[in-house]
């Protein structure tokens, strides 16, 4: 076979002429988008064209692979799909924070901590009125001042609440706009799928499509976790959150609808489904909206709820520089208008638990038997002296050695106003106690040993009295004046006046101020009840020196406890009992607990209701945040002690009085059945919450009205109460403007912890509000910085992946353009061979 033909070589190099020109046309598109947000880096891909078989003269029996040049196969572009899909994952995260970065400054802006326009601020200013007001209870301007201060106060928590409502009203706009922006997007990539479709069909690579594709990929990731895949026609399918809103070329666009709840902010919907979004701005702007400030919305309900019904109960407990009793709210109540949408925040009991006899004071208890209470004996001599607070005083005395069942014996064949016995405790154990005939609060008992009480198991106190010893009686004869309390009298003194005399003058002058008894030669000067057993109500006036001669001084002895108002005085029982609260079981000693030690023990359970008590002993309870302010459990207790603390009244079954499996209490009962088994006790409804919505207590707060108008009506006297046989005193007086107790309480209060579940007091809330804010807005900050460095390394990568090098490129444009040139004079060579061939072939001798 002939060789190949020279226009067989001459179509060689005019394909690599083309190949050349169509590389160089690539080189000057790369280069012309350089700066292209967006563009991919292209390069050619050159493939040698099929060769031909061919025999030749010199070798006519092996054929030859005859090349016959080259072609661009195609042009594509270079990107790193896993640098990609690393990116927008990574965009998605860093512009959540920077979102949520930004608005939580604004936020901590607004509350203006620390300064002087904050609301802590404020607050502290409220309670340095209040302050004023214990300094000079007459003062009428520091009361105006304190109402003024609480108004400010109120003023500014509600702006600051309006505030944050209107970013989230800003934020709701927001998420609506990026919803346009997004289903815009969607739509442009559904028109790149169905061109990338056509070209894909014929055989052609639409890579500035793909660029725009993948730029709109990346700015879609910047507003919502993004999902996709591509098919074998080149389009893709793309998934926002957890719904597909693209297939090809078909839409399924998203929608910002109403709620039909709470103020109509926008849900995100694609046809009927909601969107469930986990990145992005947008998902920053949602939750935003719907759970960050709302949370602080919701610490400012929280805060204001707890601060008005708090100082309210207090408030109403007292009397106003008038002697009236106000029952006055000092903030008007925060309660539901809407009884039949509402939840019981708070229920309070209408008796006043104080005032009643303590007939029981209880020693040691849980003894497994009689004896080990009966035959325990005493380390040392000693004596206890009992003074009725009134006329009769008497001493006990025992010696080393003698058993606690002898001292028992000594006071029952005393023929005392009261008795040492021992009791059942419960089915297994045992106590000792004092049963008293009448009123043991009116009872002083000095131990003078020190450590009989101690033996016993009884809490002591201490106690002064004036004591005169008989080896210092050495007073001259004389007529001696003295005062005490305003009662003057005239003693005098003879040859052979006894300590025993003194004793009996001081008793017939001064009998409704003090009790002399002479005991171990030692003339003892008690108080009486009058003077509630304390030496600082005794003024003493000795002008002509009889005291002082006789060295009378003060002596500290320990003193049985009488004060201590167990729940066994108001329960008239020393079993013990359980109260359950949900699943947990909290066992209820009365014969140690007072009613202020079984309110402690009931919130130290962590049951999430937290209990409290008033100035005059109403017990309360109260949901908390963790209940979203709701009692939200089952409290089952015996019927009895919620009878005695003013919750309910008694049924006319008595044989269940007792019984710990009465449902005091069942959350599950309707706002109105509450009500109506309630009735007797102080109930408080607050609007049921709303699904991310805040609880808007702080929009009702205001100061009462009537305070407002005339701040003489603010309670200051704490008052007096009547005592009273059944623990329920109805009966209290005012003790006038000077006694500031109510309005100390009210100061105190702001250190006590009730809110966040009782972990915090109002002092401490406010300045955790503003750092629980500080380390949000921190942690906030470090993963946007976090997130920006990861984003800025691989979009470093992948710039370096798909970017135009201009050094690259000349590189190319020099290769391909001496490709070029060399192909072209391969032309001119094979067109001169030709030129040989045709003009000159056989052409001899001419």
């Amino acid at each position: 076979m002939p060789d190949i033909s020279l226009f067989g070589a001459l179509n060689t190099g005019l394909l690599g002429i083309y190949t050349s020109k169509l590389a160089m046309n690539v080189v000057s598109h790369n280069i012309a988008n350089a700066n292209t947000p967006g563009f991919s880096r292209q390069v050619p891909i050159i493939r040698t064209m099929p060769p031909i078989p061919a025999t030749t003269l010199t070798q006519p029996s092996i054929p030859l692979q005859i090349g016959t040049g080259s072609k661009v196969k195609d042009i594509q572009r270079i990107r790193d799909k896993f640098l990609d899909i690393q990116y927008r994952q990574v965009n998605n995260k860093y512009n959540y924070w920077d979102s949520i970065t930004s608005n939580l400054h604004f936020v901590e802006q607004l509350f203006a901590e620390p300064g002087d326009s904050g609301i802590r601020y404020l607050f502290d200013s409220m309670w340095s009125g209040m302050e004023e007001i214990i300094t000079d209870p007459t003062n009428s301007a520091a009361k105006r001042e304190l109402v003024s201060r609480a108004e400010e106060f109120v003023k500014n928590i509600k702006d600051l609440y309006l505030r944050l409502e209107q970013l989230r009203e800003d934020l709701d706009f927001e998420i609506t706009q990026r919803v346009d922006q997004i289903n815009s997007m969607v739509e442009r990539l559904a028109d790149i799928n169905s061109k990338v479709r056509l070209s894909m069909a014929l055989k052609s690579t639409p890579n500035d499509l793909l660029d725009e594709r993948d730029r709109i990929l990346d700015d879609l990731s910047k507003l919502a976790d993004i999902y996709y895949t591509e098919d074998a026609s080149g389009q893709i399918t793309l998934r926002i959150g957890d719904q597909i809103v693209l297939t090809g070329s078909d839409i399924n666009k998203l929608r910002a609808l109403e709620r039909p709840y709470g103020k109509g902010f926008k849900e995100i919907f694609v046809r009927n489904s909601k969107v469930d979004i986990h990145d992005g701005s947008l998902k920053a702007a949602i939750d935003l909206r719907d759970k960050t400030i709302v949370k602080y919305m919701n610490r400012l309900d929280e805060f204001v709820l707890y601060l008005t019904d708090k100082f309210n109960l207090i408030h109403r407990d007292g009397f106003n520089k008038d002697g009236s009793v106000t029952g006055l709210d000092f903030f008007s109540q925060i309660e539901t208008d809407n009884i039949e949408n509402s939840v019981l925040f708070r229920l309070a009991g209408t008796k006043r638990v104080e005032g009643g006899p303590i007939k029981y004071i209880s020693g040691m208890s849980n003894r497994n038997n009689v004896s080990d209470i009966t035959t325990k004996q005493f380390i040392d001599q000693g004596s206890i002296v009992f003074f009725d607070g009134f006329t009769n005083v008497s001493a006990i005395s025992v010696n080393a050695g003698d058993t606690i069942q002898d001292f028992i014996n000594s006071v029952s064949a005393s023929g005392l106003w009261f008795s040492f016995e021992t009791a059942m405790h419960n089915s297994a154990t045992y106590l000792l106690r004092m049963v008293g005939s009448t009123n043991l609060k009116d009872t002083l008992a000095l131990d003078f040993n020190g450590n009989m009480f101690n033996t016993m198991g009884f809490d002591t106190k201490d106690v002064n009295i004036f004591v005169i010893n008989q080896s210092d009686f050495n007073v001259e004869n004389g007529n001696y004046k003295i005062n005490i309390n305003g009662i003057e009298a005239n003693l005098n003194i003879t040859s052979g006046y006894t300590l025993n005399d003194l004793a009996n003058d001081l008793n017939t002058n001064f009998s409704t101020e003090i009790k002399a008894f002479v005991h171990n030669n030692k003339l003892l000067i008690l108080p009486t009840k009058n003077n509630e057993f304390n030496l600082n109500r005794i003024d003493l006036q000795d002008p002509d020196g009889l005291f002082t001669q006789a060295n009378i001084h003060i002596e500290t002895y320990k003193a049985l406890d009488t004060s201590k108002e167990t729940l066994d005085n108001i329960l008239d029982r020393t079993d013990p009992f359980k109260i359950t609260i949900g699943a947990t079981e909290i066992e209820i000693d009365p014969t140690q607990l007072t009613l202020k030690d079984f309110v402690k023990k009931l919130n130290e359970s962590g049951t999430g209701i937290l209990f409290d008590i008033t100035p005059h002993n109403k017990v309360v309870i109260r949901g908390t945040r963790s209940m979203n302010f709701k009692i939200d459990k089952t409290i089952k207790g015996p019927e009895e002690l919620f009878v005695k603390l003013g919750f309910i009244d008694p049924d006319s079954d008595p044989t269940n009085d007792w019984n710990e499996k009465y449902i005091f209490l069942n959350p599950f009962d309707a706002p109105k059945t509450l009500r109506e088994k309630f009735s007797k006790a102080d109930t408080l409804f607050v609007d049921k919450i709303i699904t991310n919505e805040p609880f808007r207590f702080v929009e009702k707060l205001k100061v009462n009205t009537t305070v407002s108008s005339n701040p003489e009506t603010i309670a200051v006297d704490f008052g007096i109460i009547e005592d009273n046989t059944n623990w329920d005193a109805k009966v209290f007086n005012p003790t006038g403007q000077a006694n500031t107790k109510i309005m100390e309480m009210l100061s105190s209060m702001r250190f006590e912890k009730i809110l966040n579940d009782g972990r915090e007091s109002f002092a401490e809330y406010l300045g955790g509000i503003v750092a629980e804010m500080g380390v949000e807005g921190e942690t906030a900050m470090k993963m946007k910085n976090n997130t920006d460095i990861v984003m800025k390394d691989i979009s470093n990568e992948r710039e370096r992946v798909k970017g135009v090098s201009l050094d690259e490129e000349m590189a190319n444009m020099i290769k391909f353009q001496h490709a070029f040139n060399a192909s072209a004079r391969v032309m001119t060579a094979v067109d001169e061979m030709i030129g040989r061939v045709i003009d000159r072939l056989g052409v001899v001798g001419r």
